[in-house]
């Protein structure tokens, strides 16, 4: 069952959606040639999954909040999906490194993987999929504040 809800606010359209269900499975590879499959972590630990591009101001804004979430709470395993074409993956490696983050990043450069979480293939977008493979967030867009939201959701999730 998928519900979408649209609220409109004075600094844009932000899309708040509810997901019941699993997390459709996929595989990426990393900026560092590794392999992640998705499958691979679920049922050991919440996820979050954020897709962004160098190219979007609000997504890199929002990279500097997951750094935080993620020193955190290390049990939650992070990862930032670019969805930046393969031919700007020295532009997205030289973007994380020259920031210091820590997470893992993947590459997503057809938009494949976000279009199976969001449809209209808006970024940024954050998904937290729980322990037990469910997807028991979602959220499209950066607004200041989006982080504490989704903070509150992973110490719930985390318990």
């Amino acid at each position: 069952m998928f519900k979408r809800a649209w609220v409109m606010l004075s600094a844009g359209l932000v899309s708040l959606s509810l997901w019941a269900g699993p997390a459709p499975s996929f595989t990426l590879k990393g900026l560092d040639g590794s392999t992640f499959r998705l499958a691979d972590h679920v049922g050991k630990q919440v996820i979050v999954l954020d897709f962004w591009a160098t190219w979007c101001g609000p997504c890199t804004k929002f990279l500097k909040k997951l750094q935080e979430i993620k020193e955190q709470r290390p049990d939650v395993l992070v990862l930032a999906i670019s969805i930046d074409d393969g031919q700007s993956l020295d532009k997205v490696n030289q973007y994380v490194r020259g920031r210091g983050f820590t997470f893992m990043v993947l590459s997503d450069p057809d938009s494949s993987v976000l279009r199976m979480f969001n449809p209209s293939a808006g970024v940024p977008t954050t998904v937290v999929i729980d322990r037990n493979g469910n997807v028991a967030y979602q959220h499209t867009g950066a607004l200041p504040g989006d982080e504490k939201s989704l903070a509150t959701k992973l110490d719930e999730l985390r318990r």
